[in-house]
């Protein structure tokens, strides 16, 4: 019976260890089975060799095969399997020792126990090797190992004493005490910290959830915010596009007028002739001045005077647009470019550039509205602007009518100054940002004078402001 027992219990570790470390039984497994169960089966009866030597064996054996046969490189996990089969065996050698001191059963019925406590541990390990086998392999798992070896260690110590000890019965009684509590420590001590270590984790992955969250809001705000830009640059793109269709369309319809003027005036002419030999001038000239008034929209034709001249992209872009608004507003208004402007020089930056000259349009047009609604007459408002380039160099003027109340020069580049009731507003704020960039090449004055406002820009050449091109 007891070299049953032998041969038994090494084949319930093994089945312990299979069953944790998830190893796919195979030819080379069975032939490790059978040396290691008699090699354990021998060593056990060689004398002067105790349990925790076999155990030592045991350990040794199992490591190096699964390493170097198996190559299996779960070293933490192999070892906690391993560690767990010999717990287990201890416990049930202290716990076979307990029943037969305080029972007086004789040898046979201790093997039986053997047999008994054998079957039990292979049917709880069978319903309960994946919980056990997922401690070896979670995050957790040192602790878990950790566990197993220190419940084995003090078990191996309390069992050493009491096999030295003559009285077994009082030390078994107070081993087993401290034993058990020590076990109860062990697994209170573990889900203790498995429970903080899970806090932690939740708290950690609710703030890296948060993290994400916010950066997913911040993407979207991103997004949202360049579709938006992205929208507002095509609307300006298709605004553009439609000036420069009607700007397109002014021309042609302008040549055909000018070219049937032509043809028609020669007819007019014609019939006068008769009229000016007879010494009618005036006659003549009323005919004449009347056909003309009918024939042309003075206001039409100077709607786009001067673009022609103007062959930098934006500039011509941003004088088509805001002409195009002056004419839709029906505000009275003349633009000059006499001279061909090609680019500007390369001290400033042309969208600055761009965006000065649209503030300053939108300004004047605002302040012509209202003195418009102030006075109630549609011819009190006017607006003159220019584009000029000689020697490098490049000037826009523009000027307009303002109220009677004045406008106060010394306020109106202040931020959040307007001249509207109940409205916050920038005045020439942003326009003097962005002048401040270039103090050494762009020269800046405005100023009110006999009832209208003059805003006048310079960018100067640039072999005066320092810059190469």
């Amino acid at each position: 019976m007891i070299a049953i027992q032998g041969l038994i219990s090494p084949i319930v570790d093994l089945f312990i260890f299979y069953k944790l470390s998830n190893w796919k039984f195979q030819k080379k497994d069975l032939v490790f089975t059978i040396f290691f169960v008699l090699a354990c089966f021998t060593t056990s009866f060689t004398a002067k060799i105790n349990d925790f030597v076999v155990d030592i064996f045991q350990v040794i054996c199992i490591l190096l095969f699964s390493y170097f046969i198996k190559r299996d490189k779960r070293i933490k996990s192999n070892i906690g399997a391993i560690l767990f089969f010999e717990m287990v065996d201890l416990l049930t050698t202290i716990g076979v020792e307990i029943i037969s001191l305080f029972f007086g059963i004789n040898v046979g019925s201790v093997i039986w126990t053997f047999l008994i406590l054998d079957i039990a541990t292979i049917s709880i390990i069978q319903k309960y090797y994946l919980k056990i086998r997922k401690l070896l392999n979670d995050r957790n798992n040192s602790i878990f190992i950790g566990l197993i070896l220190y419940v084995y260690l003090s078990s191996s110590i309390v069992y050493f004493l009491a096999l030295q000890s003559t009285h077994m019965t009082v030390l078994f009684e107070v081993s087993l005490s401290l034993l058990i509590l020590q076990i109860i420590f062990s697994v209170f001590a573990y889900l203790t910290t498995v429970k903080i270590q899970k806090d932690l984790l939740t708290k950690r992955e609710q703030k890296e959830q948060q993290l994400q969250l916010e950066l997913a809001n911040a993407d979207r705000k991103a997004k949202e915010a360049e579709n938006k830009e992205l929208v507002l640059k095509q609307q300006q793109l298709s605004s553009e596009m439609k000036q420069l269709r009607e700007y397109s369309s002014y021309l042609d319809k302008n040549e055909d007028d000018l070219r049937r003027f032509k043809h028609d005036y020669q007819n007019v002419l014609n019939g006068l002739k008769v009229s000016a030999q007879e010494g009618n001038s005036k006659e003549v000239v009323k005919i004449l001045d009347h056909y003309t008034e009918t024939q042309f929209n003075k206001k039409a034709l100077r709607k786009y005077k001067g673009v022609n001249h103007i062959h930098e992209n934006n500039l011509k872009s941003i004088a088509i647009a805001k002409l195009s608004k002056l004419y839709s507003l029906g505000l009275d208004y003349s633009f000059d470019c006499e001279h061909d402007i090609s680019q500007i020089p390369d001290s400033v930056n042309i969208l600055d550039l761009v965006r000065i000259i649209g503030i300053t349009f939108d300004n004047a047009a605002e302040e012509s509205q209202a003195l418009i609604k102030e006075t109630g007459n549609s011819n009190s408002a006017r607006i003159d602007a220019m584009y000029y380039q000689e020697n490098g160099d490049f000037e826009f003027e523009i000027r307009n009518r303002v109220r009677k109340s004045g406008v106060a020069t010394d306020k109106i580049s202040q931020k959040n100054y307007t001249t509207k009731k109940h409205h916050m507003g920038l005045g020439l704020a942003n326009v003097k940002e962005i002048t401040h960039k270039y103090e050494d090449s762009m020269i800046v004055n405005y100023y009110v004078d006999d009832g209208w406002f003059t805003f006048d820009l310079t960018i100067l050449p640039d072999s005066e402001s320092g810059t190469e091109k």
